[in-house]
């Protein structure tokens, strides 16, 4: 008798994954960083999330573009749970740049499942979205001794210095695939 697979493959990803989330909730809890229960609805997006990076990764079933919906639901989610837990003290104008840091990453996760050009052209999106939030994030934090103004008038040349960078990566990387259909 033939072999067939498995009707709930990877049961043990899939519990390991579920016991994770609810243990660190539940030590939050009892830690005292979720006084209220309301604060856990951020949850919905990152266990969606998740089980779209599931179908997409482990089940290699369903759209690329599963990757970064998955990615942004589970990291907007799992940031949202954050803040309505452990960040409480800091307002969403101070931290708004960390949603272009989810946005960079989950595009650079959905690039990953690209092949040849299409995942050069999604890596240099996400690279420049997160440079841009990791920009932003000193000034909107207070951190940064200068105005943002003062900030891009001294350093606005290095965007030649990186477009520069960006064109002889793009360059060599034509050149090595131009030499592997030769051989």
């Amino acid at each position: 008798m033939p072999r067939t697979s498995p009707r709930f493959p990877n049961k043990l990803l899939i519990f390991g994954v579920f016991f994770l989330i609810i243990g660190l909730v539940l030590l939050l809890r009892t830690l005292g960083y979720i006084p209220q229960l309301y604060a856990l609805w951020p949850l919905i997006f990152f266990v969606c999330g998740i089980l779209l990076l599931y179908v997409a990764f482990v089940l290699r079933r369903g759209r690329e573009s599963y990757v970064f919906v998955g990615m942004f639901l589970s990291l907007g989610g799992l940031f949202l749970f954050l803040m309505m837990t452990v960040m409480t003290a800091v307002g969403l104008e101070r931290i708004w740049p960390v949603f272009m840091t989810i946005v960079g990453l989950s595009l650079g996760a959905y690039g990953l499942v690209k092949r040849g050009y299409a995942r050069l052209s999604m890596s240099i999106p996400a690279v420049t979205i997160i440079a841009l939030s990791l920009v932003f994030l000193p000034f909107s934090l207070g951190l940064a001794q200068q105005s943002f103004r003062s900030f891009v008038g001294e350093w606005w040349p290095v965007l030649f210095v990186l477009l520069g960078l960006v064109l002889i990566f793009v360059y060599g990387y034509r050149r090595r695939r131009a030499r592997r259909r030769l051989h």
